[in-house]
C-alpha cells in the first residue's frame, strides 16, 4: 500500500481555489497512491476572527460542496482521502476530518483536543476514536493538537490501526518529532499532513511549519518535507510490520502492558 502526504499553503476562505490546487498537487503523485493525507481545514484557512466567519465557510455532511469534491477526486485517483474541513452541524462548527474513499464516506471524526482559539470557535469533538478498514489497512484518524495527547495514538493503536492519517496545521515546532515517537511506542505508521505558509488576519498571525511527514513502526522517518514548499511525498506502507508487536524475543507491546497498575484521571488526587 502507498500513503502520500500533501502538503499545501491555503489563502483563507477561498474555498474553490484551494481546491483548485489541490487538484492539481494530487495530479503531480507519482505511481498508484492508495491513500491520500491533505492539512487540517485545508479548503478554508485556519486562523478564524469570529464564529460567524467560521460559519460562512462550515459545510454540513449531507450537503458539503467541499465533500463533493473530495469524492469526486477519490474516484478520478481511484483513492482514499483524508482532510480537513469545518463540519457545520445544529449544535456549532466542529473541527473535523473525512476519510473519503472512492464509494463515499469512510469515517468523519471530530477533533477531540481542541487548541488555543479553536476553543473559541469550534466545539469539541463528541465522538470517540474510530479505526476503518480500506484495501486491507486499517485506519484511523487524529487532527492536528492530538499529538500532544499520547492517548489519542495510543486509543487508535489498541482498537487496532495500522497507520494514523493525520491532517494537521502546526505551528508549534515539537509535533515532527514526537510523532515519530508515537509511530514508534505504538509499533505503526504516522502520516502527517501539514501546511506552510503564515496568515496574517485581525492583528493575530501564524506561521506554519510545513515538515510534513510519514514516519514508520520503528520511528524511522521515511519522507519529510520543506518548511516552505507545496509537496507530495509518499512512501510504501508495510501492514505486516506493523501489526507485529513483538519487540525482541521476549517482548510484546500489547501482551506486556500492565493496565493495573496504570493511573487513570479518575485516581487522581
Amino acid at each position: 500500500m502507498k500513503v502520500a502526504v500533501v502538503q499545501t499553503n491555503p489563502e483563507f476562505g477561498e474555498v474553490a481555489a484551494n481546491l483548485d490546487a489541490v487538484e492539481r498537487q494530487l495530479k503531480q503523485s507519482e505511481g498508484d497512491v492508495d491513500v491520500f493525507v491533505l492539512p487540517e481545514l485545508f479548503q478554508t484557512g485556519y486562523l478564524f476572527l469570529s464564529k460567524q466567519e467560521l460559519r460562512a465557510v462550515a459545510e454540513p455532511v449531507d450537503a458539503s460542496p467541499t465533500l463533493d469534491r473530495l469524492h469526486d477526486l477519490a474516484k478520478q485517483h481511484n483513492a482514499a482521502i483524508a482532510a480537513g474541513f469545518a463540519e457545520a452541524s445544529a449544535d456549532g462548527v466542529y473541527n473535523s476530518s473525512v476519510l473519503m474513499g472512492p464509494r463515499g464516506v469512510l469515517s468523519i471524526y471530530r477533533k477531540i483536543h481542541l487548541f488555543h482559539e479553536e476553543k473559541l470557535y469550534f466545539q469539541p469533538g463528541d465522538r470517540p476514536f474510530e479505526v476503518v478498514e480500506f484495501r486491507g489497512a486499517r485506519m484511523g484518524l487524529m487532527i492536528c493538537f492530538d499529538w500532544r495527547f499520547p492517548e489519542s495514538t495510543r486509543s487508535l493503536a489498541l482498537l487496532g490501526a495500522d497507520i494514523i492519517l493525520h491532517p494537521s496545521n502546526l505551528v508549534l515546532p515539537w509535533c515532527p518529532a514526537a510523532m515519530i515517537t508515537r509511530a514508534q511506542e505504538n509499533n505503526l505508521y504516522t502520516a502527517t499532513a501539514n501546511r506552510w505558509g503564515v496568515e496574517d488576519r485581525g492583528g493575530k498571525k501564524h506561521r506554519y511549519i510545513g515538515q510534513s511527514q510519514i514516519v514508520g513502526p520503528r520511528g524511522d522517518l521515511l519522507v519529510r518535507a520543506g518548511e516552505e514548499e507545496d509537496a507530495i511525498l509518499s512512501a510504501e506502507i508495510d501492514l505486516e510490520f506493523a501489526r507485529n508487536k513483538q519487540v525482541g524475543p521476549h517482548n510484546n507491546l500489547w501482551e506486556d502492558r500492565r493496565e493495573e497498575f496504570y493511573v487513570r484521571a479518575s485516581d487522581s488526587p
